[in-house]
């Protein structure tokens, strides 16, 4: 502890949680920011509760003398970001794990407006244990969902490509099934993630 908690699913890097500061008795944590890595930044999907609530699990569980996480979250988000949108979310991602004295404040950088940095505590209680084992079930779950989601998308844009080369060529398209009757509409529904 004391340094950036590296969060992988499999080999892959999702991204890093830093600073992970410990109190000098080792009883508080603090948690600041997370970095997805840059294959899980170009994905549509955010992965930063999944993570922190996987990082808040891994020490409740492997460091029991930890009695408290501080969160202090912040990114900076860039022009096109909604910063008050996603300081709600962060906001709510904390009360669903049992975490107090939550705020947002916007960040004093003049040269960042719209950026909000949350803060929150997190007690290890019994209560908060099994709020924090919900959390982590649901955001578990939309990660599984998009792995799939993400896989069917990866396959439709192979097949179009394929269909694209196809045409380029002068292949006369009626000759493929998977472009006739139910199919058709099938593979279009299965298109929408």
């Amino acid at each position: 502890m004391g340094e950036p908690m590296f969060v992988y699913e499999g080999a892959r890097l999702l991204g890093t949680v830093e600073p992970v500061e410990v109190s000098p008795d080792r009883s508080e944590v603090r948690v600041g920011r997370f970095v997805p890595s840059p294959s899980s930044s170009r994905e549509a999907r955010n992965f930063a509760p999944l993570l922190l609530a996987e990082v808040t699990m891994f020490l409740a569980e492997r460091f029991p003398a930890i009695q408290a996480v501080h969160f202090a979250l912040s990114r900076e988000l860039g022009k096109l970001g909604d910063g008050l949108m996603v300081a709600a979310a962060r906001v709510e991602f904390l009360r669903s794990i049992g975490a107090t004295d939550i705020e947002a404040r916007p960040t004093p950088d003049a040269s960042s407006p719209g950026n909000f940095v949350v803060h929150g505590v997190w007690a290890y209680t019994e209560e908060n244990i099994s709020s924090l084992r919900m959390a982590l079930a649901t955001e578990r779950e939309l990660y599984r969902k998009h792995l799939v989601c993400a896989a069917k998308q990866r396959g439709l844009a192979a097949l179009l490509g394929r269909l694209k080369d196809r045409w380029g060529r002068g292949d006369d398209p009626s000759r493929y099934s998977f472009a006739m009757g139910s199919q058709a509409r099938s593979w279009r529904w299965q298109s929408h993630c």
